[in-house]
């Protein structure tokens, strides 16, 4: 053994002793690293987690009338909810509005620049180790953001709905003809196949993938188009979207193909779509029937229709109608009210209509025309609320105030009883009081909403019953004598033919045409069409 060598099993003992301290002292360190990592990684994760759902509950808040403030405080609750002990509104912590954009295949926020998106940005302190101590650093920030589009609950509606009462033939008759008159050709129609278009819903996403363009909900509300090709694209969206059957689909194409009117129109005047992000709002179902009837009164403006009636008062043969739509409907999709502004709103038409009939009896004559007008009414959306298993929709609606009234045949005048000579018997008067009322109706929608709309209520009238059962009674008549000795013969035409041509004239022409269109006088039909109550990635950045 060389000298020097050493081979005393004590000393060899303390040279293990020191490397199995310096590897249990690194086994200690790296297990600080790992655990004190892993809490990190833990609260770092829990912090994102919490920016996130802020981010998502703020958004929900950023619908009618609403302020940073409202935004700050809902994603500040949903911070405490979820653990949070910090304070959102506080530097460097923030919640800030904008919009996002996309540069070179990534989403940006900016702030400031818009009200479509909300910022969340969140930091908290911890401790650097909690195994080390103060070794390195006593504290730590992290920090966690998120950035969500804005997403309140949304819903659509039309007042009148043009579909709750579509019941007979004869109903289809008549929106044939009115029908007809809109696209610019004749139509033939049966009842079930305006029900199944009526039964049916589309999109607008289904309508921008219709276009078979790539676009986005804001530039297909902004587009000009034929109104036949609206109507063609209504029918392709129909189609695409699997949900009607084959009947109603093919009645939807035979009204796109005997579109032939040139008007144009401008989509966003269909449609009215107050969501702050009008993307979200694709999704939400609108009725088929509704769009493609608004949609042609939209395109048509004030051009008067006219359509034969079947009048069966002897011998009164025949009748003709004129029916002008003064203004067209709307449909609406967008939030409900806030802070005491109801955003989303829509009007129903203003529709004036007209039946004229100048026929020789044996001793007289009858010169007279029915006219009735409807103002516009309005619907604006109150609320939306989530009960868990049902959602609660309350929308105000106000009739349009309706007026009734006698004319000349050719609807200026007084409406007469004349002699064959045309010497004047009586004037004839109209005394059918016409009131309206607003209501805020209830909708109780059970879950899935998808499965339980659309539902419609109506805003009932005063008068009561139907027009054909008012303007048929004698006492809805004024009769001003102008003859003497002739009063058992105005008697006889007041009973015998006027009044019976009066109830006619409501029967075959006033209570389908307002029926259809989802008016009445002093009342109207709301129908809740749809609802979001939140988008499936609310998520953006």
């Amino acid at each position: 053994m060389p000298r020097g060598a050493t081979s005393n099993p004590r000393r060899q003992r303390g040279a293990i002793g020191i490397w199995g301290a310096m590897t249990l002292m690194l086994a200690v360190v790296f297990t600080a690293l790992a655990v004190d990592s892993g809490r990190l990684w833990m609260q770092r994760r829990q912090l994102q987690l919490v920016a996130d759902i802020a981010a998502i509950q703020a958004a929900k808040h950023m619908g009618c009338g609403f302020t940073l403030a409202d935004v700050l405080a809902a994603a500040q609750q949903a911070a405490v909810n979820n653990g949070y002990k910090g304070n959102l509104g506080a530097s460097p912590n923030k919640v800030e509005l904008g919009n996002v954009a996309t540069v070179g295949g990534i989403r940006q926020f900016s702030a400031g620049a818009g009200q479509e998106a909300v910022h969340v940005y969140a930091t908290q302190t911890v401790p650097a180790s909690l195994v080390a101590g103060g070794m390195f650093t006593s504290k730590i920030t992290l920090h966690a953001e998120a950035v969500a589009s804005a997403n309140p609950p949304i819903a659509a509606f039309s007042a009148g709905s043009f579909l709750a009462r579509l019941t007979t033939n004869d109903d289809a008759s008549l929106l044939n003809g009115l029908m007809g008159n809109l696209l610019g050709s004749s139509l033939n129609l049966d009842l079930v196949s305006y029900q199944g278009i009526a039964a049916s819903d589309v999109t607008l996403l289904g309508l921008l993938k219709a276009q078979n363009q790539v676009g986005t909900v804001d530039e297909l509300l902004a587009s000009n188009m034929s109104l036949a090709d609206f109507a063609q694209l209504t029918a392709t969206a129909m189609s695409n979207s699997g949900t009607a059957n084959a009947q109603a689909v093919a009645a939807m194409q035979q009204l796109a193909s005997a579109t032939v009117s040139n008007l144009s129109l401008n989509v966003g005047d269909v449609l009215a779509v107050t969501s702050p992000d009008k993307q979200a709002a694709g999704n939400v179902n609108v009725n088929a029937l509704s769009l493609i009837m608004t949609a042609a009164m939209v395109a048509n403006g004030q051009h008067a229709l006219t359509l034969p009636l079947a009048v069966s008062v002897p011998p009164i043969t025949s009748v003709n109608a004129l029916v002008t739509v003064i203004e067209p409907p709307q449909l609406a999709i967008g939030p409900a009210g806030n802070n005491g502004v109801m955003c989303t709103t829509l009007h129903t038409a203003q529709i004036r209509a007209q039946a004229g009939v100048k026929v020789n009896l044996a001793l007289a004559a009858i010169d007279l025309a029915l006219k009735l007008e409807v103002a516009q009414g309005s619907a604006g959306l109150e609320s939306i609320t989530d009960s868990g298993g049902n959602t609660e929709v309350q929308i105000a609606a106000t009739p349009g105030i309706a007026s009734l009234a006698l004319t000349g045949s050719n609807g200026t005048g007084t409406a007469q009883i004349t002699t064959l000579l045309g010497i004047p018997i009586a004037n004839l008067g109209l005394n059918l009081p016409i009131q309206a009322s607003a209501q805020t109706l209830v909708y109780d929608v059970p879950h899935p909403v998808t499965d339980n709309l659309p539902q419609t209520q109506t805003v009932s009238s005063p008068v009561g019953g139907s027009l054909e059962n008012a303007l048929s009674q004698s006492n809805a008549l004024t009769v001003t004598v102008l003859g003497i000795g002739v009063g058992g013969l105005v008697n006889s035409m007041v009973n015998s033919v006027v009044s019976p041509l009066l109830g006619q004239i409501g029967k075959t022409l006033l209570d389908p045409l307002l029926d259809m269109l989802g008016l009445h006088v002093g009342g109207m039909d709301v129908t809740l069409d749809g609802v979001q109550w939140r988008q499936s990635k609310p998520l953006i950045i």
